[in-house]
């Protein structure tokens, strides 16, 4: 890291600190506020979405949202900087704080413990590593993935993971099962019978050099399936934090950076490909093929690396090239044996009662001091 990003960083730490601290001493948390936070959306998604919904058929009446969603141009840079400003107040007001994602001042503060902050990852499961688990994370002077008082997760078997990810005592990761899962459950697969769909899901990877990589990635495989045989429409899902910059589209190609469509389209969806996503997982929900397009993976497992034996944990199959998927998908789609998708489900879902929002709203209000008198 270059001393000028060094010195950056250490001037927001102690001048983040100061200000969540001055909002503290001055105001203090309001008795049953619960704030539920997200940096990725400039709306609430998934989790924090069902979380929400869930929240508002309580007696809760302490309820405030915080969203913002960072493009990373020069009048983001500076939006950025107000709701960062913003979310420390929010931080210090409240009994319980959720996010969904990470959440950049949060990891800058001395946080008090009557300041209770829950974790709800916005992912079902865990593949890729991220947070503490990659390498130099933990000498970052805004060391991410800290102050959680608690990790809300879907499943046990991940708990491994998100130990690792995060700063964290085992005892305060939950598996109780993610809200956004009950929203599935309610989603039956649709078939489409002329026109069939195609969701193509590339993982985000940093900086200008990582955008370019993954817009290559991209155009290969828009330029490919343009062999494919029969009719195809493909939607191509980007990460929120990638810009999207405007390119021209064949007919059937849509680019979308949107969750909230893509569930919608999940279960209209014939076959979804991606590199290292972990919608993988969401879309095993649906049993239907699932290919993977890595052509990066040995320089991605030396910077990034999972928590799994990523091939082997999915069992789907894998291509290094985009014309290499489109043949696959000519030729042997329609006599694929999907026993390694349905073991997939299994795995991914332990929670199918329909009640995870429950138990998660029914955790979150006891947090509160309301409930602790």
């Amino acid at each position: 890291m270059g001393r000028l990003k060094t010195l950056k960083l250490v001037l927001l730490h102690t001048s983040f600190n100061f200000l969540y601290q001055t909002f503290y001493k001055m105001f203090g948390p309001k008795k049953g506020r619960i704030t539920l936070a997200t940096m990725r959306s400039d709306q609430l998604n998934d989790n924090l979405k069902a979380l929400h919904q869930g929240l508002l058929m309580t007696d809760i009446n302490q309820i405030k949202i915080f969203c913002y969603h960072y493009d990373r141009t020069f009048s983001g840079k500076l939006g950025f900087l107000l709701a960062s400003i913003k979310a420390l107040y929010l931080i210090a007001r409240s009994d319980v704080f959720v996010i969904d994602d990470y959440f950049f001042p949060l990891y800058a503060i001395h946080k008090h413990e009557d300041n209770q902050v829950v974790q709800l990852w916005h992912a079902i499961g865990s593949l890729k590593k991220f947070g503490l688990s990659l390498p130099d994370a933990n000498q970052s002077v805004m060391r991410p993935h800290t102050n959680y008082d608690w990790v809300l997760i879907n499943a046990k078997t991940d708990q491994r993971a998100y130990l690792d990810a995060m700063a964290i005592d085992e005892a305060h990761v939950l598996a109780i099962g993610s809200p956004m899962v009950d929203d599935l459950l309610n989603r039956l697969p649709q078939c489409n019978s002329a026109v069939r769909r195609i969701l193509y899901s590339p993982t985000y990877r940093p900086g200008a050099q990582g955008k370019q990589q993954v817009m290559n990635y991209v155009k290969n495989m828009i330029d490919a399936c343009q062999q494919l045989t029969g009719q195809w429409e493909i939607y191509i899902s980007l990460h929120p934090y990638l810009k999207l910059t405007a390119m021209a589209l064949p007919k059937n190609v849509h680019i979308f950076q949107d969750a909230e469509k893509v569930k919608t389209l999940m279960p209209t969806v014939d076959l979804f490909i991606t590199d290292y996503s972990s919608l993988s997982l969401t879309f095993s929900y649906f049993e239907r093929p699932i290919l993977l397009y890595t052509p990066d993976y040995d320089t991605y497992m030396q910077t990034s690396g999972f928590y799994v034996d990523y091939y082997q944990y999915l069992k789907a199959p894998y291509f290094n090239q985009a014309t290499q998927v489109v043949n696959y998908i000519n030729n042997k789609l329609d006599h694929m044996d999907l026993s390694y998708v349905r073991h997939l489900k299994q795995k991914t879902f332990p929670h199918q009662d329909g009640r995870n929002t429950g138990r998660v709203v029914q955790f979150v209000k006891k947090l509160t001091r309301e409930n602790n008198k």
